[in-house]
């Protein structure tokens, strides 16, 4: 598709992709586009006039990716020049209404940490703990839920590295864009020949102060924890869970997916020695997103997991809160 094509094809997402308070576009049928304004789902107003043209419009995202389907494929994932993701589904994998069109932008606002604490997400408490934790070296595991803010928070904490190291952030898809003055980036969806396990032991090469980890998803879990246990401490990475207790068990689930014939007790106590903090955060029912706990890892004790909460969000006040314990780093 020519440039003129292109524009024509996207014109009835125009204003959407131009909207700044539009984090996501779903387009599940011709008549049917929704966005996510401010944590919740709505209209968009706008409309395809055929499958065909919401077709042209799925084409021509994915020329602006440098891709396009292939004879037999019906699924097709795309990062674009300014660092949106797009998912395009075709029919028969779409079955009803497809073809189907996902697009997360890329935020572009400048978002600090003090408008997180302006949102009410994080308190100057709260932040001042991870500032501790990232300056003691800690290991720190963020968590959540699908659009929780996982990736936003963990860009904001990497500002608070010492200016002076160099960060190298290794992603299986292309999401962290860190401010930080020395960070670099490795993705494996752009290097097809390679895995994101690949990618992590190359990172560990690279005479790396920090490593910087994606969303965790299967048995790379085992190759990072590894890492991290054995030096490369000041680590953060990102996962799916919806609390600290879950986190570890969906960890010792990725570690089993290894195949390495380790034991859950040498799992755990492979997940204890690597891993010092899970910070879990949720969107709530009100589109608000939250930190919900940042609690401790303390080791593993008769094969169970010794976590310590350190701070806790209390529904009644709509804020995190200290649960009193004191920081096993002196934080």
């Amino acid at each position: 598709m020519n440039e003129n094509e292109i524009r024509k094809a996207l014109e009835p997402l125009e204003t959407l992709l131009s909207d700044e308070s539009v984090i996501e576009i779903m387009v599940d049928a011709p008549d049917r586009v929704i966005v996510e304004r401010k944590g919740k789902l709505v209209d968009a107003g706008v409309r395809f006039e055929s499958p065909e043209a919401l077709r042209a419009a799925i084409d021509a995202v994915l020329t602006l990716g440098g891709t396009a389907f292939k004879p037999g494929q019906t699924v097709a994932d795309v990062r674009l020049p300014d660092g949106s993701r797009a998912l395009a589904v075709l029919p028969p994998t779409a079955v009803n209404n497809g073809p189907y069109l996902v697009m997360r932008k890329f935020w572009k606002t400048n978002l600090t940490m003090e408008k997180l604490i302006e949102f009410g997400a994080v308190t100057r408490e709260a932040h001042a703990l991870l500032q501790s934790a990232i300056h003691a070296r800690l290991n720190i595991l963020v968590a959540g839920g699908t659009g929780s803010g996982k990736t936003t928070l963990m860009n904001l904490m990497t500002d608070d590295i010492p200016a002076d190291e160099r960060v190298i952030a290794v992603e299986e898809f292309f999401e962290l864009h860190l401010r930080h003055p020395r960070a670099i980036n490795l993705s494996a969806d752009s290097a097809p020949d390679l895995t994101y396990a690949d990618l992590i032991s190359t990172a560990s090469k690279m005479r790396p102060d920090r490593l910087i980890f994606g969303e965790l998803r299967g048995p790379e879990a085992t190759r990072i924890l590894d890492i991290i246990g054995r030096g490369h401490d000041g680590a953060m990475m990102t996962m799916h869970a919806t609390s600290p207790e879950d986190a570890l068990t969906r960890l010792e689930a990725m570690c089993l997916m290894a195949n390495l014939g380790l034991g859950l007790g040498e799992i755990r106590n492979l997940i204890a020695s690597g891993l010092n903090l899970i910070v879990h955060l949720q969107r709530l029912s009100n589109g608000k997103r939250r930190i919900m706990q940042i609690a401790e890892l303390r080791g593993v004790d008769n094969d169970r997991f010794v976590i310590q909460p350190l701070m806790r969000y209390n529904r009644d006040t709509d804020t995190i809160e200290p649960t009193g314990a004191q920081p096993g780093w002196g934080g």
